[in-house]
Parts: structure tokens; sequence; C-alpha cells
């Protein structure tokens, strides 16, 4: 943590309510781990520094046993926010964790009524944190909900105008469509919601739509539902529990001495294991999940993650993380030679191809920076053909064999990729036999690139020649590939930057052309509906032909996705990638360390992008480029992180000159008749299904002086 900033902390727990019947039909049971889950949270925050701690806790068997001062209800809730408003510096770090029960004040409703005036103005109510509440200890005896857009209000204040960083874990149910089950405590009342309205509730709303200068707007018996801020947040963090169709639960877990919210018990089980470098809520967001799919019996929760992914908890550090995938299951081998391999939860729909090598981390490992675990590592033999997101993988015989008595793995780190076979004819004439066998072998180091000196053959994908200013032209079906920096035959390290050249236009190739490789797992495009518009009071489409949209450079372009009802299911998870004409691979929505977005069928995802023209990287590029957003749909939540990848740069000098490579010398052998794979959880029984559209994108751009 930054200790030049002061840290903040409230914690809030409510596990006891005061009884009442002010909300006809609205009963809280009560829960076991809420106040264990801030007591917990209190002494890992002390020890990591924190100075200013406040906790509003409920607890007691018939009704809350604190005094009223200290109990978690709405004004000591106010109260204590506005001191964090008043006492904190810009600069300083909040923390603020609630556990306990969530409720949505309307029907969840996806639907965007254009002919309904009254909620014109309102944004979609299909999201996590929108038209919900959190049950403080006394809405059962005329107490007011702290709403999610009255949460939005005072986080907003902290972040825009004090400039305080915060983050904020919500540890409850918001869907209020939970499955119950008999295995599990669920956060969540006994009805689906709650549109009651007292005068403590008016009150509230009026209190927070006064502090940004709007009407309460709460007339009418419904409860009165506004868009949340922290819906799409900047600035901050928001972890919440669950997604809208699912359920926070609770639960006794064998290390502890009674019961934890399961967010907050696996958060602080991957906080306490980084001691030297804490993880990025990224991290601990993909962390909690892994656990929670291997969690027996299986509970359907699934954590969310709101605004900025990529900062280190409680602090101000951005961290860059390569993605995670699951190890889904582990077996070995019955005969002398007792080879173990796992099965990930990653396959050819995200570019996986024999010959990868991933880093493989023991269940419950610290991962990253700071960790004390040294990785195993792995090398992938096999690529599901029956799944798009499965592969196996054998441990290197250069790697430490697992133990016996550490032998559980769960989470995998990729740390070379493996191509498609892809030859590469190198024509170089002047080139002495010592270089050549430098390069071949330089080259080779990435698995599926497979140089040719002097040969070319119906199978070449790229063409390698030196023009007559000894620079080096790649080429495709005889035509010079556009924006890629002319490397110099007289760079002293030549050989090292062709090689990253060839891998990384490799690698984009290949990930460009997964669609083509499973037509027929694919969902048909008539399953999803795409627009395109300018962004501005008077939003218009812009132009379509030619199977493109076309904009001139620096529009500012808003990207529409929903699905259609030709699409099968009633939710999906969606994630946009621009594939770009300077060869790089960035996700572009939704935001940093947020590995797709759920999404009703009924509703709609909406992000904005900015066509740029980059600079000409040679004589001849065109002034016109050709970008693609492409649109990975899921039924199941995954990442598409591992096809992330830099613009190529501009200039040679910056051409980079490590290449991910670690080939084992003797790589591993598979002998498929012994293996019985040992399961470590459940792995999801639903068919995956998969959508992939590209939108091509065409940006003009003004002629000018072209970079050589």
């Amino acid at each position: 943590m930054d200790h030049k900033s002061n840290s903040w902390a409230l914690l809030i727990a409510v596990e006891a309510y005061i009884p009442g019947t002010k909300r006809p039909g609205v009963t809280y049971s009560k829960l076991n781990g809420c106040v264990r889950d801030v007591r917990a949270m209190e002494r890992y925050l002390r020890k990591l520094g924190v100075e200013n701690i406040k906790t509003l806790t409920a607890s007691g068997d018939n009704g809350p046993v604190e005094p009223r001062t200290e109990l978690p209800i709405y004004e000591n809730i106010e109260r204590e926010f506005q001191h964090i408003i008043n006492a904190a510096s810009p600069g300083d770090l909040v923390y603020i964790h609630y556990s306990g029960h969530g409720i949505r004040r309307q029907v969840l409703d996806f639907r965007q009524d254009k002919k309904d005036k009254k909620n014109e103005k309102n944004e979609k109510y299909g999201d996590t944190i929108t038209g919900t509440a959190l049950a403080l200890a006394d809405v059962m005896n005329g107490g007011a909900y702290l709403t999610g857009y009255q949460l939005g209000v005072f986080m907003k204040r902290m972040v825009k105008e004090e400039k305080l960083r915060v983050t904020l874990v919500l540890d409850s149910c918001f869907s209020g469509q939970g499955v119950r089950s008999s295995d599990y405590s669920l956060r969540t009342a006994g009805i689906p919601f709650d549109n009651s309205i007292l005068e403590s509730d008016i009150a509230a709303e009026a209190a927070a739509a006064a502090d940004v200068g709007t009407t309460s707007g709460t007339g009418g018996r419904g409860a009165h539902v506004k868009h949340s801020w922290l819906s799409n947040p900047s600035g901050c963090t928001v972890l919440t529990a669950c997604q809208f169709d699912e359920a926070a639960g609770e639960s006794k877990f064998p290390d502890t001495d009674g019961v934890h919210g399961v967010l907050t018990y696996w958060m602080l089980k991957i906080l306490e294991e980084n001691t030297s470098m804490r993880p990025s809520y990224s991290r601990i967001k993909e962390y909690v999940r892994s656990n929670i799919v291997g969690m027996i019996p299986k509970l359907d929760q699934s954590p969310v993650l709101h605004g900025d992914g990529d900062y280190v908890f409680l602090g101000k550090e951005v961290v860059i993380e390569r993605p995670l995938c699951r190890v889904l299951s582990q077996c070995e081998e019955s005969d002398a030679n007792g080879q173990v391999f796992i099965e990930l939860d990653i396959g050819r729909a995200q570019g996986v191809e024999v010959g990868a090598i991933y880093n493989i981390y023991p269940t419950n490992a610290a991962i990253g920076a700071g960790a004390s675990a040294t990785p195993l590592e792995a090398y992938i033999i096999e690529v599901s053909e029956d799944s798009l997101f499965q592969s196996t993988a054998q441990f290197l015989t250069n790697s430490k064999r697992p133990t016996p008595a550490n032998k559980e793995y769960s989470a995998a780190v990729l740390r070379t990729w493996a191509l498609p076979d892809t030859y590469v004819s190198i024509s170089l004439p002047d080139i002495r036999s010592c270089e050549a066998d430098n390069l071949v072998a330089e080259i080779e180091q990435t698995p599926g690139l497979c140089p040719q000196i002097n040969k070319t053959t119906n199978e070449t994908t790229f063409a390698v020649a030196i023009d007559q200013c000894n620079k080096f032209e790649i080429l495709t079906d005889g035509k010079q590939l556009p924006r890629v920096p002319k490397l110099s035959s007289k760079d002293e390290k030549w050989i090292q930057k062709l090689s990253y050249l060839l891998s990384h236009l490799a690698r984009f190739r290949a990930l460009e052309a997964i669609p083509k490789g499973i037509p027929n797992q694919l969902l048909s495009s008539n399953c999803f509906s795409f627009t395109v518009t300018t962004r501005g009071p008077l939003p218009r489409p812009i132009r379509y032909y030619d199977g493109r949209y076309h904009a001139p450079g620096g529009q500012e372009l808003i990207i529409s996705f929903k699905l259609t009802e030709n699409y099968p299911y009633e939710s999906c998870y969606v994630s946009f990638y621009g594939f770009s004409s300077s060869w790089g691979i960035q996700k572009l929505y939704p935001g940093p360390g947020q590995t797709a977005r759920k999404t009703h069928k009924l509703g709609k995802e909406r992000f904005k992008v900015v066509m740029e023209a980059p600079h000409e990287g040679t004589e001849g590029d065109s002034f016109d480029i050709e970008d693609t957003i492409r649109a990975y749909i899921s039924t199941k939540e995954t990442s598409w992180e591992e096809h992330s990848l830099p613009d190529l740069p501009i200039e040679a000098s910056s051409i980079p000159i490590e290449l991910p490579k670690n080939i084992p010398a003797t790589p591993p052998s598979m002998n498929t008749n012994t293996r019985a794979f040992e399961d470590f959880g459940p792995v999801e029984e639903d068919m995956e299904k998969l959508g992939i559209v590209d939108l091509i994108i065409r940006t003009s751009k003004k002629r000018g002086s072209v970079k050589n």
C-alpha cells in the first residue's frame, strides 16, 4: 500500500434484524457469517497498515445487540461516509465492505421500451447494481434501504470530487432470483423483490438526489429506480458477489471456526497468501471465481468486477498480469514412468495449439509478482476436438515432478504460445551459413513456426526477402505486409528482431483465423444484432457498404450489441476485441480486468471507440486502414485475454528482442491407454456454445508524411 496516503475503511455487517412489519411480506432471515467476514477483513487491513477503520455490525440471536449509534442503518452509514469525505485528502485510499442481505427494489427488467415515457430517461435495469439495495438492520421496522443509486452518489462524490481511490466490495445477493439450495445459506430475501416505499426511503432518496442536484422523483407506489453510477464507474473498483441471475452464498469452510461469505472467504484467502505483492482486483476476481467453480456441492455464483480491475488491491499501482485458465482435472500414469497430465479449460477457441507451454500453480498458491511458490511447467500435448474450451498438458521432464503432498493444481498461465504449422520462406542470398543457422534456431523457438531457407512451397505463409536498401521485407502472396517496421540487416540484433516479427505476425494471423477453423461449432450470426452510430446529441448510423463500415479518422463511434429472438438461450457473456491494422489485438469492452459482460436476451451492451488511423509504416502503405472489432459471445464466462497482442512499433529500434520461449529438450510423450483423470471439482454441464462476429471498420486518413 502507498504509505504516503492515508487509508480508510468502513466495514458493514448485517447479520441480525430488528423485528418489524412495516414492509408487508418482507422477512429477512438471520445470517451467520457477516460479522465474521468483516472482523476477518478488519484483521487483514490492520496488518496492511490501514489507519482509520470503522465497523458497523448487527449481531445477536433475537435482534441486534449493538447500540443504535453503532448499527448498520442508513443514518449511521451516511454519517460515516460523510466523515470520510470531510476528513480524507486527495489521493487517500478508501475500502468499503458490506456483508449481508441484498434485494431488488423492482422486478429485474431488461426491456427498454421507448414508448414508456415514464422510463424514457432511465438506463437499463439489467446490470448487477442498478435497481438493487442493501437490506440494512432496521428495514423491516421502518428504516431505509441503501440503494445502488444512493451508493453510487456517495462513491461518485468520493472519487470525482474528493479525488479518493475507492474500493467497494458487496458480499450480498442482488438478483432476488437466486435458486435456493439446502447446501448453502443465501444472502437474499425470501421474495424476488421489494417495491415498498416508506417515508425513510423517500428521505434517503431525496438526500441522494439533492447531493447531485436533481429531483428525487419518487412519486408513485413502486420503488423508483435510477441508473447507478457504480454500474460503469471510473476511478474506483467495485467487486460484487454474483451475477444478476444468481445468489450469493455463505458456508462453513474446513479451515475456519465458523461460517463466512463465499466471496469474502476466497478473497481473503488470496490476499493473505500474497504477502510480498498484493494481487490486482482482476486476479482476485478470477481466483474467487475459479475456486467457487470447484466447490462441492456446486454453487451457482460468479463474482462481477466493475471499474478499474488492473490496480493492485488497495493501492495505486497498475499491474499487468497474464490471464489465468483453470486446471479441471489431473491424472498420473499407472506405469513406471509416472507421467502427470492435467486438463485445462482452454482450447481451440482461444488459439491453443500443441506445443504451447503453461506455468502451473498449486491450489491456493499465490500467482504473479511476489509469489513464493515456483510454478511447474506443462506442455500442451492434445487440443480437444470435441470441446472448444479444453486441452491436455503434460508436465515437462525437466520440471520438478509433483509430489503426493502437493499434487493438486488449480491455475495455469500461458508462458509460450504455439502456432498451427506456419511456413516461412527465407531468401537472403548474402546471408552467411552461420547466420542462417542462428536465424533458423531463433525462429524455431516458437512452436509451429517452420523456417525454410531458400525454399518456397505451396504452404508458405510468409516470405522474407531483403531490398536494395538492405532492409527486410515480409510478404504474403507476393505482397509486402503493411505497417511492419523496416528492419535493417545492419542492425546487430536483426536475427532476434526478425524472429520476433515473424512470431508476432503469425500469432495475429492464427487468432484472426479462428472462426474459419470452427465454422460448424459457431452460433449463427442471426442470433446477434449490432448497430454502429456516431456519438453526440443526434447520433446517426455511419455508412455501410461492401461489408464494411466507413468512418473518418478521429470519429467517435458507439457500438451496440444485443441478442435477437433467434438466440436459443436467455443470456450470454460477451467481450469485444479490436484487431488493428498495426497487428495488435486489444480488449475494447468490458474494462480492464473484467473477463466478459453477462447480458440478458432483452438487454443491450454499448461502448464507444475512437477511430484513429496510425502512421504509415513504409512507403506504399495505404492512407486508409481497416480494423476489425470482434465480438466473442459464449454461454459460459470465458476469458479471451490470451489473444491480446501489442501493436507493432513504428520504428525498428523498438522491436522487442525477447521471445516467450522455453522449449523442452525432449518433448514429453503420451500414453493414452493409462490415463485416468481425477476431477478437482464439477465442470459446467451446459453445452458450450460460441458465437464470433466481426465488424470491419474502414477509417480514412488525410494524406501526410510517410515515416521511413
